[in-house]
């Protein structure tokens, strides 16, 4: 909307015209459905008027369809599921309008088999999965035939969002899990496997386990418990790694089993995140910046405990 636009609107507000939500231009009701629920969108104003569905159904709108829907009763307890009625009236109505010009889906646990099992997306490539409980979300990779051949074929951009819970999952059913995402994914590039606003379950590793690695991820983004897991992470198992955005929870030692003087070309960005005071800067955080020959972008949330004031470069 231009200048003159805008004073037009104004002169007709002040002289108490009545204005009809039809009267704005198609620029200002994109943004106002930008700012509204989509799930909300799509239901409410599909089959309104024409221009509305012309609206609702642009493919700039509908390419990115998020099929949640957040309630918070307070900031710890959010749920992101749709009601019945209204997912119905969608997997039925919509879906198969857009069904070929959706490519990025958020999705949550109740609706996910309902709407991958209503159509198939040809050009869908990236899909976040959301606020899953870790045995949900861990059956689904291991038996979902739908869901399996969507991430196997097509899903170059993948993340997840496990449910927080009041004990933390067991460590090694997130390991499993995204052992299991690395080795179905054949054509991932992009994954971010972490919590997102409130959520704090971390992701650990049997330094042991040889069972994955992928040759084609480029960016990574994830939270885990130890430095030895961060080692574990640039060990040579992401040889096309260029991005890693890492929250460690304790950095305070190492096993010393993991090689932290391999050079690292191709990581270009890196991000490490963590909250407890550190004090061994010198002997684990240093070499590993140092690995990194080519870096051009370091963001560092570190909490240093130091004695001098020499920082990285000794200088």
């Amino acid at each position: 909307m231009n200048t003159l636009e805008l004073n037009e609107l104004d002169m007709n507000i002040s002289n108490g015209n009545h204005l009809n939500i039809l009267d704005l231009p198609n620029e200002i009701l994109f943004i106002i459905f930008k700012k509204l629920n989509m799930v909300d969108v799509l239901y409410s104003l599909m089959d309104v008027t024409q221009r509305f569905d012309q609206l609702v159904f642009d493919p700039f709108y509908i390419r990115n369809l998020n099929m949640t829907s957040m309630t918070m009763k307070s900031f710890y307890d959010r749920t992101y599921s749709i009601v019945n009625q209204v997912l119905d009236g969608i997997c039925k109505n919509i879906l198969p309008r857009i069904y070929d010009q959706v490519n990025e889906l958020v999705i949550e646990q109740y609706s996910m088999e309902r709407v991958l099992h209503t159509v198939n997306s040809p050009q869908l490539y990236s899909l976040t999965l959301m606020d899953f409980p870790e045995e949900v979300l861990l059956n689904y990779l291991a038996s979902n035939t739908i869901l399996r051949k969507l991430l196997i074929e097509q899903i170059t951009c993948l993340k997840i969002d496990v449910q927080d819970k009041p004990t933390e999952p067991p460590p090694e059913t997130l390991g499993v899990m995204f052992a299991l995402i690395l080795s179905l994914c054949k054509r991932l590039i992009k994954l971010s496997f972490c919590q997102l606003f409130h959520r704090s379950t971390l992701c650990t590793f049997e330094l042991s386990s040889t069972n994955f690695k992928s040759s084609n991820l480029t960016a990574l983004k994830i939270n885990v418990k130890t430095f030895d897991d961060c080692l574990y992470l640039l060990d040579g198992r992401f040889n096309c790694l260029s991005t890693l955005i890492i929250g460690v929870q304790i950095i305070s030692y190492t096993s010393g089993t993991i090689d932290n003087t391999k050079k690292l070309p191709k990581l270009k960005h890196f991000s490490l995140t963590s909250y407890r005071h550190l004090f061994v800067c010198d002997n684990l955080i240093i070499p590993l910046l140092q690995r990194m020959i080519n870096l051009e972008e370091l963001i560092l949330y570190l909490s240093i405990i130091r004695s001098n004031k020499n920082y990285i470069d000794g200088s």
